[in-house]
Parts: C-alpha cells; structure tokens; sequence
C-alpha cells in the first residue's frame, strides 16, 4: 500500500516492504539496553535520521501484521513524516525467495524461521553512529555499551525532542501508563566527537584504545574522507580492507558493517553471539571456532543477514541453556524451536 499522511495529524502511515515481524525484529535494542540512539520500549521506537539534508528525530509505532506491516511515523517538527517513514521502513531488508530455498535446504533455519516468522536485521543507515555501536560493544557487555554510547550522545551529539502521539488503546482495555521514552532521542556529531579528546572520552569510561577508535573515525567522517556512498559502492572486501586500516576496526566490525549498515549477507563467524547461535543451532551447543562457523553457514548465500538474526534471536529466547528446547537428535525426536516450549527473554 502506499504512504499516507492521516488527515489532521502530522503522523505518516508508512508501508513496510515484504513480510516482518517489526515489533520482534525490534527488540534487539530492549536487550541491549537503551543508548539514547535507537530507543525502543516495546510500543515506540525513537530513531534520528537523515532526511532532505538534515538530521531529524523520528517516533515509529509498528502497525498492520507480519504479512502486511506498516509503520505509524511522526517526526520532529518542520521535517517531512513521510520522508522520514521511507528512511526507517528501508531498515528491514527481507529476502523471501532466499530464505525459502535456505529452508527447504537446512532445516535448523526451517524450523527457526517457522517459529519467528518476519524476524530479520534492523539496519543503521549511519555510518558513526553503526561503528560507534560496534566498537563500544567491544569485549564488554552489550548493556555497559549502550550506557557508555549514551554518555558519548549527551556529550556529543544533538538533542531531538518531538511530539510523539499516544498508543491506540483497543475497546475495553484499560488505558496504559506512558512508557519510559518520552520523545527524545539523540544523534552523535562527527564534528565535535572529531574535536573531543582522547582524555575526554576516558572520562566517561571508554578505554584508551576506544577513545581513540572513535575519534579517529569521526574525524574520517566530519572530513568527507570516508562516506556511506563511497562504502556501498564497493566489494564487501574492499569495505573490509577500507575500514581496518583504522585504528579498532577489525574484521569482525567492518563485518557488522557490512551486515547491519550495508545490508549485505554477511556471516560476522568471529563475532561471540553469532559463535553461540551457530554452536547451539548446529553443533549441539558445542562453541565453535570463526572458521567453523564460516563452513556451517557457507550454505546461507543470499539469506545469510536475515539467517544470521533469526539465529541470534532465538539464542536470546529459546536457545539451549536458555530454558529452550534443544535441537532435535538425528533419531527424530522434536524439534529444537517447537512453540509453546519457551522460557522468559533473557
């Protein structure tokens, strides 16, 4: 269906392509914690944005179904709801054709996807802010990372404060309490990050070498030296060969990047989560090395982006040693993601 912006209200309805299931693809931010960047508290998601040549603060509500979903969008004030629904809708890449023949050909993915069906990867157009998420998540927990980029975008970046509409209320429930977000989100500047210094970010507990990472890679980005244009452009090894040469980026970040900023169908087998998913999805729990992960999964192709987050979401609800069943044994007993055997999210 095509955009629409509701009469008397500056809220855009805004069709998102292909089946997803937004509210669950969405929750990778409520598990990592909130970062003032992407907020999310189950019903709202906050997200700033590039639209028509300024960063802008958008409110999403997810709407419609799995199969036909939507996104309810307003945006801070003189910015166009409707050019900011598309940005945020081109966030949930899908690949339906990809990911049937990976299922009629695996079926660990089979049975993972049936049990969540639409959940997939949320993208981060940003190029900062995508390699600050990743470098501050670095061999630390994903909730100290979200506190700690939180701490850079009240030093560093821009406030965005707009109206967000209140939640629909179903006939007969009772009304609900606002929830935490209150239509505030932030957006990092690569200028002043660019000016910050090494001291400045250790103050607020980055480690040296992060401090300087980030630093460095805002530079490159307030200076034009390096842009999102020139990365989508270019082979997923020339991004990878491009972006370790700065300080902290390995190959497992510009592999995230690839993945979560690129949208490409990118395995990141060295990333520890991804390791855990593919060891409790395929190889009974076992962990296995990057390069195991690599001959597991080289079968994915296409599929691979949207594979790989099923994977990681299931380890995050129903995977082995999370209350969840276990993948079934080749004498044929159940399946690993049969519903109605889950234990709460950890």
């Amino acid at each position: 269906m095509p955009s629409e912006q509701r009469p008397g209200e500056d809220v855009a309805v805004v069709p998102v392509g292909g089946a997803v299931d937004l509210v669950g693809s969405l929750e990778v931010f409520r598990r990592s914690g909130d970062d003032l960047l992407d907020r999310w508290d189950g019903r709202l998601w906050l997200r700033a944005l590039a639209v028509d040549g300024r960063t802008v603060g958008t409110a999403a509500r997810p709407a419609g179904t799995v199969a036909d979903p939507a996104l309810l969008v307003a945006a801070e004030a003189g910015a166009d709801a409707e050019a900011a629904g598309r940005v945020l809708a081109g966030a949930f890449p899908t690949a339906p054709d990809a990911l049937a023949e990976l299922a009629a050909a695996d079926p660990v993915v089979a049975r993972i996807a049936a049990r969540f069906p639409g959940i997939g990867p949320v993208l981060q157009p940003d190029l900062l802010t995508a390699v600050v998420r990743a470098i501050s998540a670095q061999q630390i927990t994903l909730r100290f990372a979200a506190v700690l980029r939180a701490r850079l975008a009240r030093r560093y970046g821009h406030h965005h404060h707009l109206q967000v509409p209140p939640p629909p209320v179903a006939a007969g429930d009772p009304l609900s309490p606002p929830g935490p977000l209150d239509g505030e989100v932030w957006s990092l500047d690569p200028s002043r990050l660019a000016g910050a210094e090494v001291a400045d970010l250790r103050e607020l507990q980055f480690s040296n070498s992060k401090a300087v990472a980030v630093i460095a890679f805002a530079g490159a980005v307030a200076s034009g030296r390096l842009d999102l244009e020139e990365l989508a452009a270019s082979e997923d090894e020339a991004v990878v060969e491009r972006l370790v040469a700065f300080p902290g980026i390995g190959r497992w970040t510009a592999e995230w990047l690839l993945a979560r900023t690129l949208g490409r169908p990118r395995v990141v087998a060295g990333d520890l989560g991804v390791r855990k998913a593919v060891g409790a999805a395929y190889l009974d729990g076992r962990m296995p090395s990057e390069a195991e992960v690599r001959a597991v999964t080289a079968h994915w192709g296409a599929a691979a982006g949207v594979a790989q987050q099923l994977l990681l979401h299931w380890l995050s609800t129903e995977a082995p040693g999370r209350g969840g069943p276990r993948r079934p044994a080749a004498t044929g007993s159940r399946s690993a993601t049969r519903p109605g055997r889950s234990s709460p999210p950890g």
